[in-house]
């Protein structure tokens, strides 16, 4: 019996994959650091930054589950690295599984909006109100609603610009043409 033609390969779903493999890879590192250094900072030391009056809650609420924040960094960085190596041997469920971090990655983005208005009060909350209230106070209020403004606007543009370069990513891999060149069956080469 002849074997069946390999299937076409693309160039775009392997330099993606393996641009994808080098970012995982460089997650994965980033997440055992940080995860090396939540178990190395005590209790204690948290505790005492996270009473401080100037630390917003979120801040403390992070510093406090920073073992779970890193250890679930750790894992979704290990998942998108699985997704990328199955991507490069062209496996069906890890082109789904990369589309789903696509979309997801690009809905986060938005998401985090909300937290520069909440990076700015927490930056102005650090100040006492006799100062706000002072003329350099007034000053200083006025510049750091500019700068909201313009970290704001840079972080929608930047949202609306990957969300439409993962919009593209999700619908190329969807594509036909590169559809055919995915495996359905674990098994397969």
């Amino acid at each position: 019996m002849n074997a069946p033609p390999p299937l076409p390969r693309n160039g775009f779903v392997s330099v993606l994959a393996r641009i994808s493999m080098l970012l995982a890879a460089l997650a994965v590192l980033g997440s055992l650091a940080q995860a090396a250094l939540a178990l190395a900072v005590g209790d204690a030391t948290v505790a005492r930054i996270a009473s401080h009056a100037a630390v917003p809650p979120a801040v403390a609420w992070m510093l406090e589950q920073r073992r779970l924040l890193s250890l679930l960094g750790l894992l979704l960085s290990g998942l998108f690295l699985v997704s990328s190596w199955g991507l490069l041997r062209r496996r069906d469920w890890a082109r789904w599984t990369f589309i789903a971090f696509l979309l997801a990655t690009a809905l986060l983005n938005f998401a985090s909006l909300a937290l520069v208005g909440q990076f700015f009060d927490g930056m102005v909350g650090m100040f006492p109100q006799e100062f706000l209230d002072s003329r350099e106070g007034r000053e200083f209020m006025a510049q750091m609603q500019a700068n909201r403004i313009v970290s704001l606007v840079t972080a929608t543009a930047t949202a609306l610009a990957f969300a439409g370069l993962h919009g593209w990513l999700a619908w190329k891999l969807c594509t036909p043409q590169v559809r055919a060149e995915f495996h359905r069956d674990p098994a397969s080469p």
